[in-house]
């Protein structure tokens, strides 16, 4: 009986150790990896932000607003048509949905956007078939590489790049620190965007002072885009942009369209937060506390399962040198 239940410990202690090697390496492997659709919903609302209304200026109104509500609303799903998305594959394409108004539902701005990303590093892949940007006049040849809507699985202290959808490309994003959110240690990163150049555009010459029925106007843009990361995951759970956009026109005369800073809702950080978290648990699960659990236990069931096939093979004998040892009886002499 001991000899049996020595081997069920030695096979069972075998099997937690080697539990224990894989949970870090194989089973991580295969669970850190962004989901094919995501189906997740942020919301950042901005109050007195300055709105430039193009319709208002048609009509002969006032096209400018400086005590603005404004409300961004972002969609993030998966698409699973695509040649490059495989069930079990490392590329996932997401369809992004950006809706920008106010507080009565004017519309402000809208994109929709498709990038192929890394599952594992969170990057986009320049190599996609249906990539694509769209905001009313459809961009596809663009580079999306960069990091797009999450940071890899154990984020590290450092900078990274980081895609800006206004810009069309990927800028860097620095670390700036350690910091608590709702509890959560997250790493904070910044990303800082100098004005620069989208496009140039013919604009009416009245947004400048100016007579002349339209001018050649640069449309400018810079950012201070502040990002709150669960490491671990990844996971984004707060962001704020301090945004502006202007016309820049003759003499560098300034034309303000958009201006303020829009910041996640406490709503939508607590949820972000709680997903994080519970995402999070399970991996340093896998990373740390299941392996030394494993290890622990499986060790000790693999000693304690020797110690019992050992003491099982010397017991026979020692009950059999305790037997008294048979007297032959001497013979009766017959004479």
């Amino acid at each position: 009986m001991r000899r049996v239940a020595g081997i069920l410990l030695v096979t069972l202690g075998a099997f937690g150790i080697t539990l224990g090697l894989l949970m870090p390496t194989v089973i991580y492997d295969r669970l850190a990896v962004a989901p094919l659709d995501p189906d997740s919903e942020t919301v950042a609302q901005g109050t007195n932000m300055t709105v430039f209304y193009p319709g208002e200026l048609a009509k002969g109104g006032n096209p400018i607003r400086t005590d603005a509500t404004v409300t961004a609303r972002r969609i993030v799903s998966g698409q699973y048509d695509a040649p490059e998305v495989k069930l079990n594959g490392d590329v996932a394409l997401w369809r992004v949905g950006l809706v920008v108004e106010d507080e009565r539902g004017t519309l402000i701005n809208a994109i929709e956007q498709w990038v192929c990303v890394d599952r594992r590093t969170a990057e986009g892949l320049q190599d996609c078939e249906k990539e694509k940007i769209d905001d009313g006049t459809e961009t596809t040849d663009v580079d999306q590489r960069g990091l797009q809507y999450k940071f890899p699985f154990d984020t590290q202290k450092k900078d990274y790049t980081f895609f800006d959808i206004s810009l069309r490309r990927a800028l860097p994003i620095a670390y700036d620190g350690e910091e608590s959110v709702n509890g959560l240690a997250t790493y904070r990163f910044v990303q800082r965007i100098e004005p620069t150049k989208v496009k140039t555009q013919q604009v009416p010459g009245s947004l400048f002072g100016s007579t002349e029925g339209t001018l050649s106007s640069d449309q400018m843009y810079e950012n201070v885009r502040k990002i709150w990361v669960e490491p671990h995951t990844g996971q984004i759970v707060k962001g704020e942009e301090q945004q502006r956009q202007f016309l820049q026109g003759p003499g560098n005369k300034q034309f303000v369209v958009l201006a303020g800073t829009l910041a996640w809702t406490p709503q939508t950080v607590q949820q972000q937060v709680d997903k994080a978290s519970e995402a999070a648990d399970r991996l340093v699960l896998l990373t740390r506390t299941g392996p030394i659990v494993m290890w622990t236990v499986g060790g000790l069931m693999v000693i304690g399962g020797v110690l019992l096939l050992v003491s099982g093979r010397g017991t026979p004998r020692s009950r059999h040198r305790g037997r008294p040892k048979a007297v032959e009886p001497e013979p009766v002499p017959t004479g």
